[in-house]
């Protein structure tokens, strides 16, 4: 498939807002390197932080949703690549921008290769935005927000056919505008699926979203199904007496990309960025609200409902892009981050396996009112999950599983505070970074040798050289000193890496977590280039119970499109391992490519399988005895995961089944109550849980984007 094809080229649209009354910095970027502090109300809202000036661009922000977002969405689809568009990543590609930054360079590069289309602005500005518009030749009239309407939508959809593909025949089904943005994350992912296969939109009835996602679900497997019986090459006639048997199979292999927003600012954050003042003006967070429906006056609503619409349309924004499903759940409750504070609180005076249990238990208790019936039976069918979110759901059990969610499914998270960098970072979307060249692996360490954590993460690291030998023209790994920030920064210039690992101290303090390097705390690292990838090597880089401003995130909005950060303080002989075993598999997916798709499924990878290091490297006891050699003439580790897990891990129980493996073997061995024993007392703690994925890992792939779509097409 050519993704390069005029039909493939996004279409461009501009949402235009008048900043600050008018004056603009000219140095405006989408990325910012600091909170967002309010002063009052009218410069934004309250918890979450959304400038009010960007906020009366929202009538025009999902009225773009509707629009089709490459000239594609005209052409009859067959289903295989229909399903296979999960894979491109395909983007509402809006320029959000201040109407007196509209002719910068910023404009000019993210317009340069996008079908130039439309232009949406507020009433008050449409005489200055229709002469801009004419200047830099969008292909229809600026539309203003009072004229948007069901009518006005589909003339738009009928003006850009006729503009770019006068001669194609049109497909059927009249676009509609949603009235209901509570439920759009469900709606209008399948609103392009409808249309292609010929379906009425899905039925927006009552206030529960349950019937809309069994249904959407069951579309997503009779387009498995449709796919499926293309790529085996069956005739139309022959399709009809396999249909039912086929999608009974794929319904109960379905899965697909679900996004999911989960508001809720820690207390202690909001002491912090608020004054007493603006704490009071913060409303009981809801679900939902009546008044959740697209309106030209939708920005002129209060606080909550002005943020819930925001929230709503990035997840809307992400689910489409994925052609997955999207929800937004309940508000985390206030609990649930003072619980989380005291969990990421523990680790500083040092694991207790016996109290991480409890307090992690306590967290589920304090968050079961997030857990909605569609919300479990949409993530039990996830291929993975973007979470927007202040809070790491991936420490939470879903009700029927012993592991937490990020042992479930892979996950890759999005800060959603503030809001207004939210909103900006997720329509400056990267394209998918294909790493099917050299890949290139910096190892700075940040750590004099005079400390002792210096010299153990140094010998850790000799072990990722064992892995470059082999995959010398496909890997590359330098280690280099950096003890100060220029240093690192000369270092990134001078290599230019894919993956950056930055082996540092964290610094947690004052709600503060950065990096120490040499003897100095860094929150920006200041790239000219950023890498693509930053695996941060360090304890605590990623709290979240007291909304803390942290270098992970601040690594995001400075254009890094991955990284990998750690809750807690770890210790640093486990850390390395887990880093060289990412290593190790991204060598090992190089050599033998196919196994992961993604950088976010590699991950999922080595941080689930980690669980039985977690395990044996929780005492002395237990080490010696994974360490020590058993009945097939290698260590039981070794064996364990050569030959005896196989096939009997499930992601959902990975704990509980990794233990049962273990006590199994060392039941052979005579040996299997004490091992059972070293499990309870003094017990492990899932140590490789606390590790999260921020940004878009999902959008770097191990090999073309073309080769995962060309695996769906039909037999020859």
């Amino acid at each position: 498939m050519e993704t390069s094809s005029p039909t493939a080229r996004p279409l461009g649209y501009v949402v235009l807002y008048e900043s600050e009354g008018g004056k603009t910095d000219t140095a405006y970027s989408p990325f910012a390197t600091k909170q967002i502090v309010l002063e009052d109300l009218a410069h934004g809202t309250v918890p979450h932080g959304l400038s009010r000036d960007m906020a009366t661009a929202l009538p025009g922000l999902w009225y773009c949703l509707h629009l089709p977002s490459t000239l594609s969405d005209f052409v009859d689809m067959p289903a295989w690549l229909l399903q296979a568009a999960q894979y491109l990543k395909i983007d509402h590609q809006i320029l959000l921008i201040p109407i007196d930054l509209l002719h910068t360079p910023q404009a000019a590069r993210f317009l340069h290769g996008l079908h130039r289309t439309l232009v949406l602005c507020p009433d008050d500005l449409v005489d200055q935005a229709r002469r801009l518009s004419a200047e830099l030749h969008f292909a229809l009239p600026t539309a203003a927000f009072s004229l948007l309407s069901d009518e006005s939508l589909e003339s738009h959809w009928q003006a850009i056919h006729r503009h770019y593909l006068p001669d194609v025949s049109v497909l059927s089904g009249n676009p509609a505008l949603t009235r209901r943005t509570d439920l759009a994350p469900v709606t209008l992912p399948q609103a392009r699926l409808a249309r292609q296969m010929r379906w009425p939109l899905l039925p927006v009835t009552g206030r529960d979203n349950v019937n809309l996602v069994s249904t959407a679900m069951h579309r997503q497997s009779v387009l498995a199904t449709l796919a499926r019986l293309e790529r085996e090459g069956h005739t139309p006639e022959s399709v009809e007496p396999l249909f039912d048997g086929v999608r009974r199979q794929e319904a109960g292999r379905l899965r697909l990309p679900v996004t999911l927003a989960a508001p809720g600012v820690a207390p202690a954050y909001s002491r912090t960025a608020y004054s007493s003042e603006l704490r009071a003006y913060m409303e009981a967070e809801e679900h939902s609200n009546e008044i959740d429906t697209w309106s030209v006056e939708m920005a002129t609503r209060p606080n909550a409902a002005v943020e819930r619409s925001a929230i709503q349309f990035v997840t809307a924004h992400h689910a489409i892009a994925s052609s997955g499903l999207g929800l937004v759940l309940p508000t985390v409750p206030p609990k649930a981050f003072v619980e989380l504070a005291e969990l990421e609180k523990h680790f500083v005076q040092g694991e207790k396996p016996a109290a991480v249990r409890r307090l992690l238990t306590r967290l589920n208790e304090a968050t079961q009112s997030v857990w909605t019936m569609d919300a479990v039976e949409t993530i039990k069918r996830a291929s993975y999950l973007t979470v927007f979110s202040n809070f790491p759901l991936g420490l939470l059990t879903l009700p029927g599983d012993t592991a937490p969610l990020s042992a479930r499914v892979p996950i890759a998270y999005r800060p959603l505070t503030p809001l207004t960098r939210t909103l900006q970072k997720e329509l400056t979307t990267p394209s998918s970074l294909n790493l099917d060249g050299k890949i290139r692996v910096l190892i700075a360490e940040c750590i004099p040798t005079s400390d002792p954590v210096g010299r153990l993460s140094r010998q850790g690291w000799k072990a990722a050289s064992g892995f470059e030998a082999p995959t010398r023209h496909l890997l590359s790994i330098e280690q280099v000193e950096t003890l100060t920030i220029d240093a690192l920064r000369e270092a990134v210039a001078k290599h230019k890496p894919h993956f950056l690992i930055l082996s540092a101290h964290g610094a947690f303090r004052d709600n503060v977590a950065g990096l120490v390097i040499g003897d100095e705390v860094c929150l920006q690292l200041g790239f000219d280039t950023p890498p693509p990838v930053v695996m941060l090597s360090a304890c605590h880089v990623a709290p979240r119970g007291a909304g803390a401003i942290a270098v992970t995130d601040l690594l995001l909005r400075e254009g890094v499109v991955a990284v990998l950060g750690t809750q807690i303080p770890v210790r640093v002989d486990r850390n390395a391992m887990i880093m060289v075993r990412f290593i190790a598999n991204i060598a090992e997916e190089l050599e033998r490519p196919g196994k992961h798709a993604t950088l976010l499924d590699l991950w999922h990878h080595v941080q689930t399988l980690n669980a039985v290091h977690d395990i044996l490297g929780a005492n002395k006891s237990l080490y010696i005895w994974g360490m020590s050699e058993g009945s097939s003439g290698i260590s039981n580790a070794m064996d364990f995961m050569a030959r005896r897990s196989v096939g009997r891990l499930r992601c959902a129980h990975i704990y509980e089944d990794t233990e049962e493996v273990l006590a199994e073997m060392a039941d052979e061995q005579g040996v299997g109550d004490k091992v059972r024993n070293w499990f309870k007392r003094p017990g492990y703690v899932p140590e490789s849980l606390f590790y999260l994925m921020a940004g878009r890992p999902d959008r770097i792939h191990f090999a073309t984007v073309e080769n995962q779509v060309n695996r769906h097409v039909p037999q020859a």
